[in-house]
C-alpha cells in the first residue's frame, strides 16, 4: 500500500468523512453523516460499491487489524484511509457516492442551478486548503520530515495569475481568506457564518481554474 504524499484531509468532525460500517446482515456498507439542519442529522447509507469498500478495508485490515472505518475520496478521486497518524492511498475510485434519503439524492455534485454563496446541502467529506487573506492565493501545509511543516502554494504550482484568478472567484463568498474545502466533484465549500448561524457556504466548482497537481503515486 502507499502513504499518501499529497494534502492530507485533517476535519475530526464526524459528518466530514464517509465511513465504512457494518449493516443489515453483516454486510459491509458506506455510511455518511448527514446534516440535515443545526441540530439535525441523519445516518445514510449505500452497498452499491462493494469495490470501493473492499479498496477501504484492505487498508484498514493490513494496519490496523480490523475492516471498516473512515475514508475520504478527494479532488483526484484518490481514496484516502487514515489508520492511527498515517494517510494511506487505497487507489483511485471515479464514481460518486450517492445516498437515497427520504426521496432526496445526495451527494457530492452541486444542484443544478445552485449559485456560489448558497447554503451547501451536500455532504461536507472535503479536504481542506486555506484561501489567504484579501483573496490572493491558496494554499496548504503537510509535513514533509519530522518535526518539519512544508507550505505549499497554488500560485507555486501554477501560473500565478491562474492562482489569483481562482482565489479571487472563490474570495467573493469567504472575503476575509480561511479554510476552504474542495470534494470529489471539485465542489468547494467553506464554513461561514449566515444569518447568525455557522453552516457550510458553497463557493462554486473548479471548472476549468487551474489546480494542484496530482500527486505522483501508484495505483491500483
Amino acid at each position: 500500500m502507499t502513504v499518501y504524499n499529497g494534502n492530507i484531509p485533517s476535519n475530526v468532525n464526524k459528518d466530514a468523512k464517509y465511513s465504512v460500517v457494518n449493516g443489515a446482515g453483516g454486510k459491509m456498507q458506506i455510511r455518511l453523516i448527514f446534516r440535515l439542519s443545526a441540530g439535525e442529522k441523519a445516518l445514510v447509507t449505500t452497498t452499491a460499491h462493494p469495490e470501493l469498500v473492499k479498496k477501504v478495508n484492505r487498508i484498514k485490515t493490513e494496519y490496523s487489524g480490523a475492516a471498516g472505518g473512515a475514508f475520504y475520496i478527494n479532488e483526484f478521486g484518490h481514496v484516502l484511509v487514515p489508520v492511527d497518524q498515517t494517510c494511506y492511498c487505497a487507489g483511485k475510485y471515479d464514481r460518486f457516492l450517492e445516498f437515497d434519503f427520504e426521496g432526496i439524492r445526495i451527494g457530492p455534485q452541486a444542484p443544478e442551478g445552485m449559485k456560489p454563496g448558497e447554503v451547501w446541502k451536500g455532504p461536507r467529506v472535503g479536504v481542506a486548503y486555506t484561501l489567504t487573506a484579501g483573496g490572493k492565493d491558496i494554499r496548504y501545509e503537510k509535513q514533509t520530515r519530522p518535526n518539519v511543516m512544508t507550505e505549499f502554494r497554488l500560485s507555486k504550482a501554477v501560473n500565478p495569475t491562474a492562482a489569483a484568478r481562482l482565489a479571487k472567484r472563490l474570495s467573493q463568498h469567504k472575503p476575509n481568506g480561511g479554510r476552504i474545502y474542495i470534494n470529489e466533484a471539485r465542489e468547494f465549500f467553506s464554513p461561514m457564518e449566515l444569518d447568525g448561524e455557522w453552516n457550510q457556504i458553497y463557493l462554486g466548482n473548479l471548472a476549468e481554474d487551474e489546480w494542484f497537481t496530482a500527486p505522483d503515486i501508484e495505483l491500483h
